[in-house]
Parts: C-alpha cells; sequence; structure tokens
C-alpha cells in the first residue's frame, strides 16, 4: 500500500510522499512495513488498544482476573497501577516498572503479568518497547479510533462483499465530498467540540501529572492515572474511545 501511494504521489504531483510520524496499532507486521518505506518515521501507538491488550492478558488469567474485578483487592488494585504507565516520559519507564514490582502483594501471581510486560512493553529488545508508547500526558489524542471509526462508517455502506463498480465510485464521490467538508471547517478554524466528560478527563489527567512533578510521588500518581484508564471489557462498555 505504501509503496502504492509514493508512485502515486510521484506520478500526479511530482513529489516525494513522505510520512513524518504515523498512528499505528500494535502489530509488529504494520511497523516493520512502515519503516521499510519511511525510515525515519515516528511510529505513535494507540494508549487505548495498549490497555485493551493488557486487560486480554489479566482477563486470560483466573486469579488475575478475579483480583482485577474487585476492587478491594490488593492484587487487583495493584495491576490497576499499571495502566498509568503509558501516560509517563518513556524514559521513566523501566525505573517506574520496578517501583511498581516493588509493590506487588503476591510475587507469585504478579508475575504472570509482568513477565508478559517485560518480554513485550518493557525490555529495550522487547517487542513494543516504552518509546512506541509512552508519553506524557497531552491535549493530543494518541489513539486509532478516528480512523477506525472511519472504516466502519465506509464498510457500513456496502451491502455485499464484492458490489457492484457503479456502487463503490457512489460512495467513494460521497466520502471525498465529505471529507473535503471537514477540511474546509478545520481550515477555517471550525471545530466539533470535545465532549464535557473526555475535556474534564483530559484536564485531570494533565493535573494529575504536573502534581506527580512536584510531589514526585508516583505510585499516588500512576494510582489516579491507572484508575481512570484502565482495561475494561469492550462488550459492556459503551464508551471505549477516552483512552488519548
Amino acid at each position: 500500500m505504501w509503496k502504492y501511494l509514493l508512485e502515486l504521489c510521484q506520478r500526479f504531483f511530482n513529489s516525494t510522499f513522505d510520512v513524518q510520524k504515523l498512528h499505528l496499532d500494535f502489530e509488529s507486521g504494520a511497523h516493520e512495513a512502515a519503516k521499510e518505506i519511511f525510515p525515519n518515521v515516528m511510529i505513535v501507538t494507540c494508549r487505548f488498544h495498549l490497555g485493551q491488550a493488557w486487560w486480554r492478558k489479566i482477563n486470560g488469567d483466573s486469579n488475575l482476573r478475579n483480583a482485577y474485578k474487585d476492587n478491594n483487592n490488593e492484587l487487583g488494585q495493584w495491576l490497576k497501577l499499571f495502566f498509568g504507565l503509558p501516560f509517563l516520559p518513556s524514559d521513566e519507564i523501566e525505573d517506574a516498572f520496578l517501583a511498581l514490582i516493588a509493590e506487588c502483594p503476591s510475587l507469585e501471581e504478579g508475575h504472570v503479568f509482568t513477565d508478559y510486560l517485560v518480554s513485550t512493553y518493557i525490555a529495550p529488545d522487547s517487542l513494543f518497547p516504552p518509546y512506541l508508547w509512552a508519553q506524557e500526558p497531552s491535549v493530543n489524542p494518541r489513539t486509532t479510533n478516528g480512523p477506525e471509526s472511519f472504516h466502519r462508517t465506509y464498510n457500513g455502506q456496502f451491502y455485499s462483499p464484492h458490489p457492484p463498480t457503479h456502487v463503490v465510485i457512489s460512495v467513494l464521490k460521497e466520502t471525498q465530498a465529505q471529507t473535503l467538508t471537514i477540511i474546509n471547517s478545520i481550515k477555517n478554524n471550525v471545530h466539533k467540540p470535545m465532549a464535557k466528560k473526555d475535556k474534564l478527563l483530559i484536564e485531570s489527567t494533565l493535573q494529575n501529572y504536573n502534581d506527580y512533578k512536584v510531589h514526585k510521588d508516583l505510585i499516588l500518581y500512576l494510582r489516579k492515572t491507572g484508575n481512570s484508564y484502565q482495561g475494561k471489557n469492550l462488550k459492556k462498555s459503551k464508551n471505549v474511545e477516552n483512552f488519548f
């Protein structure tokens, strides 16, 4: 796909298609493909999907799952702390992870989760090291939910896996018109207002991070942030897109 886009850009605009930053999910194949075409691209991963991956690991172990579901369980409270890690600078992750290990109420049960994190997300040579997913909080969204919402809407306009050509062309024209409308709105500084609850969540997270920088209470910061962004069962949750 990337090679095709490069060819189109060169053919129609006589210029190089240079991607500097790319939002991707946690798929190593997609990362490798992007790096192959754009060696200097900065890959930014989705915090929401990271949280869901961690939650699935917890949910796959009965001891961890039962502890996580019990708000009064010490092990469950400890597991929720990890969901605050993505809101730290990447160079602080290793020390923060070691601090969390020291807080573990049951190493015998907790190691199932921590071993998984080390090999997949924490170690410098892990599959998805911290520089891909950890960053201090900001007002800029760090999620792929926007493109996914677009794809759902686009795919939902077809009622067959192999629609007629004229139907595809009609949908593409309509999509292009809608996209141009959005682009013009952005150029005219007309933006869709952020939902109040999302705005309050971002403001709270930013305030918690500022407090952490002053008081250096890591566990308190991870507790506040982790409880706000913990993984969840999507089948029971209607709002799944606030993991910014």
